[in-house]
Parts: structure tokens; sequence; C-alpha cells
């Protein structure tokens, strides 16, 4: 499954949703089913992010969608490198030490893995800049 394939196409769908809905309301319509459609669509990429804000509007899904400077890809692209493989694509010695720290910081697992993978991609980009 190609992620950023997915997400390229619900990015563009709920843009251009809420594209939509702005400029038929700035015509006068008073409501359309546009807002609607958008709304489907950022839960969808807010379930597949496995997102658990406090309110949407702080979440990566609502930024990404409300982006009008980033392009589709490099939004989709950005997105899916914080999708999670499925716990049980992660060997279980590994599962184990990641359960463990997570533990320990009190944070749920999916927190820790994106924490290492956060640092691991900070580390690459420093040592590519030193290049």
């Amino acid at each position: 499954m190609d992620m950023k394939h997915i997400l390229t196409h619900l990015i563009r769908a709920g843009r251009d949703a809420l594209h939509l809905e702005k400029m038929l309301t700035g015509l006068g319509y008073d409501s359309t089913p546009y807002y609607n459609l958008h709304g489907e669509i950022c839960d969808a990429v807010y379930g597949i992010l496995g997102e658990d804000t406090e309110t949407f509007e702080k979440s990566v899904t609502y930024a990404a969608m409300n982006d009008c400077l980033t392009s589709d890809e490099t939004c989709a692209e950005q997105l899916a490198m914080l999708c999670m493989p499925d716990e049980s694509d992660i060997p279980g010695a590994t599962r184990a030490q990641v359960a463990e720290s997570a533990a320990r910081l009190g944070l749920p697992f999916r927190d820790m893995v994106n924490l290492i993978l956060s640092e691991w991609a900070f580390r690459k980009i420093m040592v590519q800049s030193m290049q």
C-alpha cells in the first residue's frame, strides 16, 4: 500500500472541497455539501494518522488541510512519514524495548515510535548538512 499516493488523493479532495465551500459561500450560498465532504475526508486522514488531539484545530490533519502554501504531494509525503506500520510488523524484541521506554516516559507506543523516527530524521538531516 502506497500511503503517499492515498494521502495525496485525500489531501487534494479535502482541499478542493474546502475551496469550493469557500467560493460558493462567498457567492452567497448559505450551505453546500462541500463542507461536510471536507469534514469526512479530514476524519479519514485523522484516523489514518492515528491522531488523538484535544481539538481538531490542534491536529496535523487540520494544519495540512489548511496549508495553501504546500503542494498536495509534498503535504502527503510529510503525512505519510507520520503513518505507523501495524505494531505486529515490528519485531518482538524491538517492540518490547520501545514499549518499555514509552511506559517509562509515560508516552503512548505510537508517540514513542514517532519520537524515535523524528530523532533519526533529525540526525540524518544534520549529517547531510555537514557534508
